[in-house]
């Protein structure tokens, strides 16, 4: 079922220590992510810049702040048009798509999320994520066999 329902607005301020922390966590070494002076000097960058481990997490993450803890993310697919960078206040602009239901009490989203600073969009991304309609944990797409939910996102 198509939507086009606006969902609410997330917002998220980087710092040098979150670009750094997310890049070293997702154990991405590469220079423009963790030391500022190799960003700016010899990678022509503004500062260091967020990996793709760390967007895709914080997209995650907005998909399952508005939905809950039992939403399971099927994919994610994203594009970057411009480095984000410490200090950005980064928002998430979701739209649902589209909505199918699977059964009762389960149903396959599909969001497009900008990501955007200072109202200039940076990322755009598609996000497909099951989540339960219901309050009863037997409902969760987590209950879904793996061939069964490979089944939904093809």
């Amino acid at each position: 079922m198509k939507s086009n329902k606006l969902l609410p607005i997330f917002k998220h301020l980087t710092s040098v220590k979150s670009i750094q922390s997310g890049a070293i966590f997702s154990r991405d070494w590469a220079p423009l992510h963790s030391n500022q002076d190799w960003a700016i000097n010899k990678g022509n960058l503004p500062n260091i810049i967020m990996n793709n481990y760390t967007l895709n997490g914080l997209l995650i993450k907005y998909v399952t702040d508005i939905y809950g803890p039992s939403t399971r993310i099927g994919k994610v697919s994203f594009s970057i048009k411009k480095p984000i960078c410490p200090d950005n206040l980064i928002e998430f602009h979701g739209n649902l798509e589209n909505e199918k239901p699977i059964n009762d009490d389960l149903s396959l989203l599909t969001i497009n999320i900008d990501i955007k600073v200072f109202d200039q969009t940076f990322s755009s991304a598609k996000v497909v994520a099951g989540v339960n309609s219901t309050e009863n944990e037997k409902n969760s797409p987590w209950n879904i066999g793996t061939d069964i939910w490979k089944s939904y996102l093809e």
